[in-house]
């Protein structure tokens, strides 16, 4: 993953906390200050080009969607408790956060910030769930997966709840990541806290640098199911 984890540590447990969340349009926000300078000037420059060798796709126009999305397939079989079968090799849609429109953090963020990015993840699972059936790049994935990235059992158990909340399921244990995973995640360990300190500085010191990663997962059915419900009743 090259943005930030898809749920921060904190900001699981506070927007956990906010109660039920529902398919409601954040107000147009002004997006994270451009810092066009010097290092951070220049690891924008670099998320810009990896994004594009990566094939993000931006599949919301709206400043309220905080997530990206990228094609890949699957690399097990699975099972999801729907019914929904997985192949190897099968199109999935991975998704990452939208650094630029994620709502910025203080050194303290609270229950109204936690409140404001559970809304806006809902409004960002609403906008997948129309892409799906609207962008062709989007239309044959079978699944949607969002890789974690925490600190600690604690927080582990903390983004369970909350992709519960979210109507994600965790995957099948696979055992330990061979070397060159291993590697790459320690790389991408440091990038993301350049990330962090470029897009999203007020959350630096509550985050730690090495991180776990653990897949959670939805089927397409049950992500259009739920969300493209939501907009219809929004419209209503």
């Amino acid at each position: 993953m090259t943005e930030s984890s898809l749920i921060p540590s904190r900001a699981a447990r506070t927007a956990a906390s906010a109660g039920p969340v529902r398919a409601w349009t954040p107000p147009e926000r002004p997006l994270s200050r451009n810092r066009g300078g010097g290092l951070q000037g220049l690891i924008r420059r670099l998320d810009a080009i990896i994004r594009r060798h990566e094939g993000i796709i931006e599949f919301s126009a709206s400043t309220s969607c905080i997530l990206r999305a990228v094609v890949t397939h699957a690399e097990i079989d699975m099972k999801l408790s729907d019914g929904a079968v997985i192949s190897r090799g099968d199109p999935i849609i991975d998704v990452h956060f939208w650094n630029e429109r994620l709502p910025q953090t203080s050194t303290a963020p609270g229950l109204a910030w936690g409140g404001r990015f559970g809304r806006q993840l809902v409004r960002s699972f609403v906008d997948l769930a129309a892409a799906i059936d609207a962008d062709p790049r989007l239309r044959d994935a079978v699944a949607i997966r969002a890789r974690l990235a925490f600190a600690g059992d604690r927080n582990r158990d903390a983004m369970h709840r909350f992709a519960h909340w979210f109507d994600f399921e965790g995957g099948e244990e696979t055992g330990p990541p061979p070397l060159p995973r291993r590697l790459h995640d320690a790389a991408e360990d440091v990038w993301l806290v350049l990330l962090t300190w470029t897009f999203n500085p007020g959350s630096l010191r509550s985050r730690r640098m090495v991180r776990r990663r653990e897949d959670l997962w939805i089927s397409k059915g049950k992500l259009v199911e739920r969300y493209a419900s939501q907009r219809s009743r929004r419209r209503c």
